[in-house]
């Protein structure tokens, strides 16, 4: 069994832990953007939207992502929340001071009950130029499930997240996804919420198209800290700084964003 496999069964132990173990809480999340702009992990999705308790909310991001030497991608981003249940985001991936691609995505947050949620979502990557060989866009639809328990007297949240990637719009080429990952707040007592471990696995990544963690390779592990040092109301700061694909000896790397908004 390899390295990944095993990454992928202890998620998944974790997760029935996670949700067999206290009532349901919410306070192991920060809400905070992944890699491509919608609420989540490092790269998967959960089933949460960045503002539940406005009827609209905006917040804005930039990231970089760094893989090695000078391979290096600037990311801003964007998500809107509307009526606590919507939500739209995108991505602007540059590097080599170009623009490599667009992503736009959506989330619908059908179901939610203090620190249980189901919601899809999707998005569609818009390519810009013909990055490693690749020009054709991409779309994405899926389904996650997050909820909360608590681990070791630590509130923890967990999601799982599967759906269907069509690596080449207007071709047969696909695949199934699936992602799993946890947020959980350090010592609660100590740093009073607002220091996060975030951990996620999943056969896709961020993008497709010049994406700087390669899950096309038997999947990603990224894992790493999140910081809420501003949660007070209507305002919101979340910083992110993770390790990249760490069990692949060459594309091993590391990103760091920060993302802040407001709710109206």
């Amino acid at each position: 069994m390899n390295k990944k496999k095993i990454v992928f069964a202890v998620l998944l132990a974790s997760a029935m832990v996670f949700g067999s173990l206290g009532a349901q809480t919410t306070a192991g999340a920060a809400n905070g953007m992944t890699l491509n702009g919608s609420t989540g992990l490092i790269v998967v999705p959960d089933a949460r939207v960045g503002w539940e308790n406005s009827d609209f909310g905006i917040d804005v991001g930039y990231g970089v992502v760094w893989s090695g030497g000078d391979q290096i991608d600037h990311m801003p981003r964007v998500a809107l929340s509307l009526v606590r249940r919507f939500e739209i985001s995108g991505l602007m991936q540059i590097g080599n001071d170009e623009i490599r691609n667009f992503i736009i995505g959506g989330k619908f947050q059908m179901f939610k009950d203090r620190g249980a949620a189901l919601a899809l979502g999707g998005d569609y990557e818009f390519a810009k130029n013909n990055f490693d060989g690749q020009e054709n866009d991409s779309a994405k639809l899926y389904l996650a499930a997050t909820y909360g328990g608590n681990f070791f007297n630590m509130p923890a949240i967990t999601t799982a997240t599967f759906g269907w990637q069509l690596l080449e719009v207007g071709n047969l080429s696909s695949q199934f996804v699936y992602g799993m990952g946890f947020s959980m707040g350090l010592f609660p007592s100590v740093f009073k919420d607002y220091v996060y471990w975030i951990t996620d696995f999943s056969n896709f990544s961020y993008a497709v198209v010049g994406s700087r963690v390669n899950a096309g390779s038997r999947g990603a592990f990224n894992t790493g800290i999140r910081i809420h040092p501003v949660k007070d109301g209507k305002f919101n700061l979340v910083i992110d700084v993770t390790g990249t694909d760490l069990l692949d000896d060459g594309d091993r790397g590391m990103a760091a964003t920060v993302s802040g908004g407001m709710a109206f």
